[in-house]
């Protein structure tokens, strides 16, 4: 069993506190050790102060701060920017924002009756090298 060390780091950024903390226990229950952050400026003091992050899921549409100025503030942090995030939204984006959101971000998962969590446990594992780690 591995100890909390070598436990991959991953951000989730939502203010839905129902949505945050079924996402903690997910990740939590997959191995990771989630870092919880209820709006941008919080996740943004979060990755200021934790560098080891192997994994960002941002809500998108927040108060305080947007996950995309978070995303933003990331891609102009070179320690950062290489960080895969994943966009969490609730709506349905057109398809010029969810073209936007697709080159900007390495997945999106969608918030309600479309969440599929086979493929979020497989969206996670792909972006943060679980799987190989694993095998190792």
């Amino acid at each position: 069993m591995s100890n909390q060390n070598n436990t991959p780091n991953i951000l989730i950024c939502d203010d839905d506190d129902v949505f945050l903390d079924f996402l903690a226990k997910f990740v939590e229950c997959n191995g990771y050790r989630p870092l919880l952050a209820t709006n941008g400026d919080e996740a943004i003091d979060i990755l200021k102060n934790m560098p080891a992050v192997t994994l960002a899921l941002i809500d998108l549409l927040m108060p305080v701060r947007s996950g995309w100025e978070v995303i933003d503030y990331m891609k102009q942090h070179p320690p950062l920017e290489v960080i895969p995030i994943v966009a969490i939204t609730g709506l349905a984006p057109s398809p010029g924002d969810l073209q936007k959101v697709k080159n900007i971000c390495d997945a999106v998962i969608h918030k309600g009756g479309e969440l599929s969590l086979d493929e979020l446990s497989a969206t996670i594992e792909s972006l943060t090298n679980k799987g190989n780690r694993d095998s190792q």
